[in-house]
């Protein structure tokens, strides 16, 4: 994951001087590995010319535009010319830029979090990796723990920010959503599709008693699955969901494409174990109705119209801020 931050401000190099929802959510998505601790307000004691541009009277330095472009050249083991060094810098820079103006708006709107959300939203960041192994990675990226936390933070209002100013602009009416299905059937083929639960065993021997418990004893699969079951879905009696031809592995799609419904199947061997299958529903291969396409739909128009309405919120927060750039030429 260390290496994402860098290859997200490669990415911003020629792109302009606004993102839009999606670049700023895969942004915030990675932000505990970008722009760490670019000195929000500072101290009184640091002066104009330590600073690389001012943003509503707060200042973003000189130094820690300088700790990012190494970080990057580091990363990528880059030996860029001066003007593309140039170029990225004045990228990095607005982008600074860009993310201080979303951090100030959040606080003109109050938006706060908790301790409890504060410590949710590390708590997921971070994942299960120990305290020492995380602080060693920040470490090898060249971010302390407070920096890292801090980030994790200003995203999560950032992204209550969204919530609040952006998406309640956003409507899509029921014919628009008809109109796009109508106009886009073949986004809506699919193949032919099954709805399989499964359960899985240890041995050969195992398996093969509680088939028998399915097939003589007639006792629902559900149920035995959730009893006997070690995969991971025998909480929910053994639900696979619904794939296609290709999805799984071999071994599934051998033998679930070709029972009957609610036909249960030998004992399958697989590197997961010993499994025996039951084919819940079968789907022909052919277009997607509305009904069973309308969410993709709506997600996919949700995401474009904020894509455009952020993107003029950003031009809005840049055009009516106090903006100063002090990157000068060659420095």
């Amino acid at each position: 994951m260390i290496a994402i931050y860098t290859m997200v401000y490669t990415r911003l190099q020629y792109k302009g001087r606004y993102i839009g929802a999606a670049g700023i959510l895969f942004c915030l998505f990675f932000a505990w590995l970008l722009l760490p601790g670019y000195g929000c307000s500072g101290s009184k004691k640091q002066t104009q010319e330590e600073a690389v541009a001012w943003v509503n009277g707060e200042h973003l330095l000189r130094k820690d535009l300088n700790k990012e472009i190494h970080r990057i050249n580091r990363s990528y083991s880059l030996q860029p010319s001066d003007a593309e060094t140039r170029k990225f810098e004045e990228e990095v820079l607005y982008q600074m830029i860009r993310r201080k103006l979303l951090t100030q708006e959040a606080e003109k709107h109050r938006i706060q979090l908790t301790p409890e959300k504060i410590r949710k939203a590390v708590s997921e960041q971070k994942g299960e990796i120990s305290q020492e192994d995380f602080e060693k990675m920040l470490e090898k990226a060249g971010i302390t723990y407070p920096e890292w936390e801090n980030r994790i933070i200003e995203d999560r209002m950032i992204e209550l920010l969204i919530s609040s100013v952006v998406n309640p602009k956003i409507t899509i009416p029921e014919e628009e959503l008809t109109a796009y299905h109508q106009a886009h059937q073949e986004e809506f083929h699919v193949e032919e599709r099954v709805r399989v639960r499964q359960i899985v065993l240890s041995s050969k021997d195992e398996a093969k008693k509680v088939r028998e418990r399915l097939t003589v004893g007639n006792e629902d699969f559900g149920l035995v699955a959730q009893e006997v079951s070690l995969s991971p879905d025998a909480e929910q009696g053994g639900e696979v969901g619904t794939f296609s031809r290709g999805e799984m592995p071999d071994e599934f799609d051998e033998v679930c494409f070709s029972l009957q419904i609610e036909e249960i199947s030998s004992v399958v061997k697989s590197p997961y174990g010993y499994h025996i299958f039951r084919v819940e529903e079968r789907f022909p291969a052919g277009m997607l109705s509305f009904k069973e396409s309308r969410e993709i739909i709506m997600n996919k128009i949700f995401q474009e119209k904020r894509e455009q309405y952020f993107t003029n919120y950003q031009k809005e927060l840049w055009n009516r801020a106090e903006i100063k750039i002090l990157l000068g030429p060659g420095q």
